[in-house]
């Protein structure tokens, strides 16, 4: 069992690390936003739906190609002495194979989507899916050495550069091939560096019977993220095929908007499994901090979106052009999602921590299989709206969440999570809606009643500042 001053003292230090991550991930989103801000409206949305739906699928290959490999060698206790010169080898061998693979199969993109302008686009970034394969070799060893101090340098230089590159080149007309030109340069660069940072001697041949083991070791840690990473197919292969480019590029930036704005999540996503493992020894405690996690994370990107729905008629136009307007509509259901997705990684990351990936995977695959279902009905009917409100469609599959987490340490208390998600999806829903005036008005009387009848949440800013004025732990 865990002491008060135990529980009290990870507290401070899940909430001292979470500040700093804050202050870091602000600093690194604001630089992507600019970006995403000046390409995004000088592409318009056809041209870039393109850059969206290259990037999502770019992005899927990055995320399962890999195959664990990098996850394997950061959590591995014990590795043999050339174990990255062995999956550098695996990645070099299977990575330039992949490319020659995925070369040749471009063309069914463009037959599937109706749009050939993918083909092309797509294979000039499929080297770049080698390039991230060599870098994460290095980059993973880095981090298994904690060198997180080089890893955030080195892939904050090579994001640089991919704007440094891909906004002069959008302005100078080159249309969609400036951003596809950014994540060339982006990509090549991180290759470079990383390999600087962790030198790994080349090969090409590797010990059959070692990386079976480690493919093994590491699908059991990522399996189930290689099931959520489908999500990322739906633009390319059903929006831009049932809606088309538009509606792929309008998707596109309602997503976007939707990770920059709830980007804080990630800080406590970063902090939840390493924290959670510790209490797994008591259920008790593990409840507790489910039931408080869910309100931290709901507290940082829901007033976040809530704020942005009711001015979005006003900005986005100002920010992006009247052709985005629509983006608007799509973003309250695709924030709504993100919301409750959100509340519910604790669930997630305590299931991670307990090792139950099983329970996790079940929960992806349900909700990707609905997502998808209802996403190929909407869409036709709905346009771009479809994909909004097939979020919503998917969001029966949480239910397998707390039953999983229920067996594990007991029902968690929602009671603050459930009034703060009505709170926020009030003015959410409403503010593309309503004048901006207005819907602001809505905003705080929600957010007023809800910290009036919810006096835990008024509790919340103070132990925040408590944990920063709190001695820092000792090094």
């Amino acid at each position: 069992m865990h002491t008060n001053q135990s529980l009290k003292t990870l507290k401070n230090k899940v909430l001292q690390g979470g500040i700093y991550l804050t202050i870091r991930q602000l600093a690194a989103s604001a630089l992507s936003l600019v970006s995403v801000l000046v390409i995004a409206r000088v592409l318009g949305p056809e041209n870039y739906g393109v850059v969206v739906s290259a990037a999502f699928i770019l992005y899927f290959t990055f995320w399962t190609a890999k195959c664990g490999l990098d996850v394997y060698s950061i959590r591995q206790p014990n590795l043999p002495k050339d174990a990255a010169e062995q999956i550098l080898a695996f990645y070099n061998t299977a990575g330039i194979g992949l490319c020659v693979l995925l070369w040749f199969a471009t063309p069914l993109v463009g037959a599937w989507t109706g749009q050939n302008v993918l083909v092309e686009v797509l294979r000039w970034l499929v080297p770049v899916i080698w390039l991230e394969m060599v870098a994460s070799a290095s980059i993973a060893m880095m981090e298994r050495e904690l060198r997180f101090p080089q890893v955030g340098l080195v892939e904050t230089l090579a994001q640089v550069s991919n704007y440094a590159i891909s906004v002069p080149l959008v302005l100078l007309n080159w249309g969609y091939w400036g951003p596809i030109a950014g994540f060339v340069v982006q990509f090549t660069l991180l290759a470079v560096m990383a390999s600087v940072c962790y030198p790994i001697a080349w090969r090409w041949r590797w010990q059959p019977q070692f990386i079976a083991s480690a493919l093994r070791s590491g699908l059991a840690y990522s399996g189930s993220n290689l099931i959520w990473n489908f999500k990322t197919l739906t633009v390319p292969l059903v929006v831009s095929r049932l809606g088309g480019l538009e509606a792929a590029g309008i998707v596109g930036i309602a997503i976007r908007l939707s990770d920059q704005l709830g980007m804080l999540r990630i800080v406590i996503a970063r902090l939840s499994i390493s924290t959670l493992a510790k209490l797994l020894g008591d259920t008790d405690a593990l409840r507790r901090a489910i039931s408080r996690g869910i309100i931290y994370q709901g507290l940082l990107v829901g007033p976040v979106f809530a704020i942005f729905s009711c001015c979005a008629n006003w900005i986005v136009p100002l920010m992006f052009g009247k052709s985005w307007l629509p983006s608007t509509q799509v973003f309250t259901f695709v924030a709504l999602a993100t919301l409750l997705y959100t509340v519910f990684n604790m669930h997630i990351s305590a299931l991670y921590a307990a090792g139950h990936n099983r329970d996790v995977a079940r929960f992806n695959a349900i909700y990707i299989s609905l997502f998808w279902l209802a996403a190929w009905l909407l869409l036709p009917v709905l346009g771009a709206w479809g994909y909004g409100v097939a979020e919503l469609f998917a969001l029966p599959s949480f239910l397998a969440l707390h039953f999983s987490i229920t067996k594990l340490c007991g029902t968690p208390d929602y009671g603050d999570a459930i009034c703060l998600i009505i709170a926020t999806a009030i003015p959410l829903l409403a503010g593309p809606w309503l004048p901006f005036y207005i819907s602001l008005s809505l905003l705080v009387a929600s957010y007023s009643i809800l910290f009036l009848v919810r006096p835990t949440l008024r509790s919340i800013p103070l132990e925040l500042y408590a944990a920063w004025k709190a001695p820092k732990p000792a090094k």
